[in-house]
């Protein structure tokens, strides 16, 4: 993404609706999003959701019961646009139907122009990071897919034990939604959508990222370091010793201190600059996590980890 992290930029993206509409940036998207589509299941504040039953966040080590969450919303209230949108999966096939009927309603009414749906969809900006949604591009907002020669798009999403997939296949008129409340994500997802796209779509999703069986050697020390954004830090260290991995800390610091415990991983090559780590868990991975390490324009060295951008800091 052009913005360091994705919710920077969905942030202002929520200050700017409220600049042009004039409303809150919770009464715009409701007038203008919700109540027209019917999504009578979405909302954007907690005590909202009183009215109706609410998936817990669930945390675990894999193979235990898992336990529920210390809290319920951990999100501050400027983090709205990107992170405080309670759906239910219904709603969001919905909004999706509405992008696959050109930006209209089932009655009729339009919600988006033409224009911007097919402007969401026109591939805006590369991303270093390939493998985390299976994507190398974004339009506006969109993650963008070439399922070897069926486009698609779609979105995922991520909070302390709660996490969200979304697959469209245009050509099909396909939309297939996952939204879970812990355990294994990622995997579920996996298995999930590759049936489901190729039955329904003729879609063959790529394989699982992996190392190769030999993987190639590469030099870490320029990598070595730390790497911090908004909440997280990132340790990367080299070798401890001769033909031993290398290592990368993932730790929730500030206001996200307690979020969840911190994960450390070892890693091992795919490229001169991408690594799988092993050991993030099955919430997050089918076998290896996607750690890619990429120099911004303005010459800052970064790590991205879930396609999120950390800046290297020391």
């Amino acid at each position: 993404m052009r913005s360091r992290t994705a919710a920077s930029g969905t942030t202002s993206s929520g200050r700017v609706i409220e600049v042009v509409t004039g409303q809150t940036w919770d009464q715009a998207l409701k007038d203008r999003l919700f109540t027209p589509l019917g999504l009578d299941h979405s909302m954007t504040l907690p005590e909202e959701a009183l009215s109706f039953r609410v998936a817990m966040s669930h945390l675990g080590e894999p193979g235990q019961y898992p336990d529920p969450a210390p809290a319920w919303d951990l999100m501050p209230r400027s983090a709205g646009p990107y992170g405080r949108v309670l759906v239910t999966a219904g709603d969001v096939a919905r909004l999706a139907r509405m992008h696959l009927a050109g930006g209209t309603a089932p009655d009729g009414t339009r919600i988006l122009s033409a224009d911007a749906v097919a402007r969401m969809q026109r591939r805006e900006v590369d991303v270093p990071d390939k493998w985390t949604v299976s994507a190398d591009g974004w339009g506006l907002g969109w993650t963008l897919y070439d399922w070897e020669g069926i486009p698609g798009y779609g979105h995922d999403g991520a909070s302390i034990g709660q996490y969200g997939y979304l697959r469209v296949v245009p050509e099909a008129g396909v939309a297939v939604v996952l939204l879970t409340n812990g355990g294994g994500a990622r995997q579920l997802y996996a298995a999930l959508f590759r049936e489901l796209l190729s039955e329904l779509a003729g879609v063959a999703m790529p394989e699982a990222f992996a190392p190769a069986e030999v993987p190639p050697v590469v030099d870490m020390s320029p990598f070595a370091g730390t790497y911090k954004r908004e909440g997280v830090v990132i340790t990367v260290s080299a070798a401890a010793a001769e033909g031993g991995p290398a290592r990368l800390r993932y730790e929730f610091v500030d206001g996200m201190a307690e979020f969840s415990p911190p994960l450390d991983m070892d890693l091992t090559p795919v490229s001169d600059k991408v690594f799988a780590a092993s050991g993030a868990g099955p919430s997050f991975s089918e076998d290896y996590m996607p750690v890619v390490f990429s120099t911004l324009t303005d010459g800052t060295e970064c790590c991205y980890v879930g396609m999120r951008a950390a800046p290297k800091v020391a």
